[in-house]
């Protein structure tokens, strides 16, 4: 027999469960599918592309809106037998999972054999973790629990293979939803916080994943009976932002329930009042439908701790004919044990067997334990003292297994977790010990390292020291061989000096009669010309005016230009450019060939020819050059060059 607490507080669905209105977790799903819609697409041909296209749009057209609805969902066989017949092979895997989640989840073995012919059809690692995760989450559900979790390690392991940890960690959280099933909280809070710790490194709001952990650590502390938790976290999870999740009225509907579960036993009036919350929450989001039997439940629970009975007894009949915990069976009898009960505080005492001995099926230890006790407290009050006796012992034996069991679980954790301490001291002496370890062993480094520096320091600098010593005596050979060099390059060149003296004063004499002589004829010639020639030709200044012409057709572009520029400039101006150095020696060659043309009267569209520059260049130029001169204007730039 497995041993299980009561399942009072809530029935906990996996967020990959299916619900009528459509979550964040299927959303998810339909993401993962489009993955492996994308793989299959890569691989067909455009005639199928033409098919493929609007292809469930058509199909829902012409059988009245739901196209999968149609097939023999009681017969999985039959239906990937069609699907295949009649769905492009690109959107078989999409309509197969279409065709899982049109199926009622009240056979198992239906669901069970689809999930095999998905991966027989259809096989791709991402489809093995999915049809795994469904494996398990039935698993949970029917309490097989080392069969889950044979699913949800074997789903983790394929996720984690495929990068996707956020898709394995919905594994985990499978698996501690199943721990709590079984009570053994620690393990799954601990499960709880490592998947909060990931969701907050990868997401920087509240998410529904957040949502639906801030629940589940709840009520994990609910059933642990750690109620200060509890009610810390319910009114976390209250205060929450949830402006950016699905349907954020089912969060707040559910925390609203965590609440009341909270007051159920100490404030039965404040769990009613937040039962009602939660009813007001789901009609406000949902106007036209009818409350779930499960609120009716929720009430009915919170009137029977008041003490009002008769409000308590048609909510709690109006919920056991609807069945508000579906296929959960863990969760499914405590409805006629709280309607046994109800009917037992009434006095209605065939009624209350009735009820409670039908929930005598439950695999909850802690609810068999409450029903054989109401059952011996019925015949007690028949006067059935035998019977009476019978169902106390066996309430009593149940009792004992379970804190027994209690006991032995905490033992275990208990010792578990002085072993991890002791395991955390040992590791964090070991750490400290290789800290101080490699401390010392950075300290003789470092030491032997200064040492091998300092002498190092010390052999460079002598070193040095040599061979400057050696570049000394080699320096004073040198200037000993070149004072005797000098003295021999003077003598020589003293020598040579009186000789060329010498052939110049003849060169003297000989240029000065030859001079002499050539003013002479050039007196004589003046004078023939003067009788010969009629009116005189043109002046000097025309032929200067020549000169500055020829200087206005010459361009400046490169180096050489500029060179043949400055000698025809000096031969028409003579001592102009030496003259501007000096009076303003901090000119570029740029500014001062842009002045050489200037003084020539150029304009700056000539300037710009000559120079091989833009018209707008010449005009910054101009508006530099009058900064540089201490001008206000360009205009006074012209003024002032014409004047130099």
């Amino acid at each position: 027999m497995k041993i299980l607490s009561p399942l009072e507080g809530r029935g906990i669905r996996y967020h990959y469960r299916v619900v009528p209105d459509m979550s964040s977790a299927l959303r998810r799903l339909k993401l993962l599918l489009w993955c492996i819609i994308a793989l299959t697409v890569s691989s067909c041909d455009d005639t199928e592309d033409n098919e493929v296209e609007g292809f469930f749009e058509r199909q829902n057209a012409a059988h009245e809106g739901d196209y999968i609805a149609t097939y023999p969902l009681s017969d999985p066989d039959s239906c990937i037998a069609r699907l295949k017949q009649e769905v492009p092979k690109a959107l078989q895997p999409w309509a197969c999972l279409s065709l899982w989640y049109h199926l009622p989840r009240d056979s198992p073995e239906v669901n069970f054999r689809l999930l095999e012919l998905y991966e027989e059809n259809y096989p791709h690692d991402t489809v093995f973790a999915f049809c795994q995760m469904m494996r398990a989450e039935f698993y949970v559900d029917l309490a097989e629990f080392d069969l889950a979790k044979i699913c949800t390690e074997d789903a983790y392991r394929r996720y984690m293979e495929l990068g996707r940890p956020l898709d394995a960690s919905d594994a985990r959280y499978l698996q501690a939803r199943s721990y709590i099933y079984q009570s053994r909280f620690a393990e799954a809070l601990e499960i709880y916080f490592e998947l909060l710790d990931v969701l907050n490194k990868a997401s920087s709001h509240f998410s529904d994943r957040h949502a639906n952990l801030y629940s589940d650590i709840t009520v994990a502390y609910e059933r642990s009976g750690d109620r200060p938790q509890s009610l810390e976290w319910a009114q976390k999870s209250w205060k929450a932002d949830v402006s950016k999740i699905y349907n954020p009225w089912r969060f707040r509907a559910r925390t609203a329930r965590h609440l009341s579960v909270h007051y159920l036993r100490t404030q039965p009036d404040s769990s009613i009042y937040w039962v009602k919350q939660m009813q007001k929450i789901f009609k406000e989001a949902n106007p036209e439908k009818e409350l779930p039997a499960i609120m009716d439940y929720r009430l009915a629970r919170a009137y029977s701790e008041a003490g009002q009975y008769q409000l308590a007894l048609p909510l709690f009949q109006g919920a056991y004919h609807q069945n508000p915990f579906g296929s959960i069976r863990i969760s499914y009898f405590q409805v006629p044990l709280a309607l046994g009960e109800c009917y037992l505080n009434l006095g209605q005492l065939d009624s209350a067997e009735w009820y409670i001995k039908e929930s005598l099926a439950s695999p909850d230890t802690g609810n068999l334990y409450a029903a054989h006790r109401m059952l011996s407290d019925i015949y007690a009050k028949r006067g059935d003292w035998e019977s009476a006796l019978n169902e106390a012992n066996e309430s009593h034996r149940l009792y004992r297994i379970k804190l027994d069991s209690d006991k032995a679980k905490e033992v275990v954790r208990l010792e578990a977790q002085y072993e991890n301490t002791q395991k955390e001291h040992r590791i964090e002496s070991l750490e400290q010990e290789q800290l101080a370890l490699r401390l010392r062993q950075f300290i003789w480094a470092l030491a032997l390292l200064s040492v091998i520096l300092l002498l190092s320091a010390l052999y460079i600098r002598q070193h040095n020291h040599r061979l400057i010593l050696v570049q000394q005596n080699r320096l004073l050979s040198q200037e000993k061989e070149l004072i005797n060099a000098r003295e021999k390059l003077k003598s020589k060149a003293l020598m040579h000096s009186r000789n060329q003296l010498e052939d110049a004063k003849k060169e003297l004499n000989e240029t000065g009669q030859a001079l002499a002589l050539k003013s002479r004829l050039i007196r004589e010639l003046q004078i023939k010309l003067s009788q010969q020639a009629g009116p005189s030709s043109p002046s000097e200044a025309g032929h200067a005016s020549q000169e500055s012409s020829e200087l206005k057709s010459m361009k400046i572009l490169t180096d050489q230009d500029w060179l043949v520029f400055k000698e025809r400039y000096e031969e028409c101006f003579p001592g102009f450019l030496d003259k501007l150095k000096e009076m303003f020696p901090k000119l570029t060659s740029g500014e001062t060939r842009l002045i050489l043309l200037m003084k020539l009267k150029f304009d700056n569209r000539e300037a710009a020819e000559s120079l091989g520059i833009s018209l707008q260049s010449v005009w910054r130029s101009r508006h530099r050059l009058s900064r540089k001169l201490g001008l206000n204007t360009t205009g006074d730039l012209d003024v002032f060059i014409e004047r130099l």
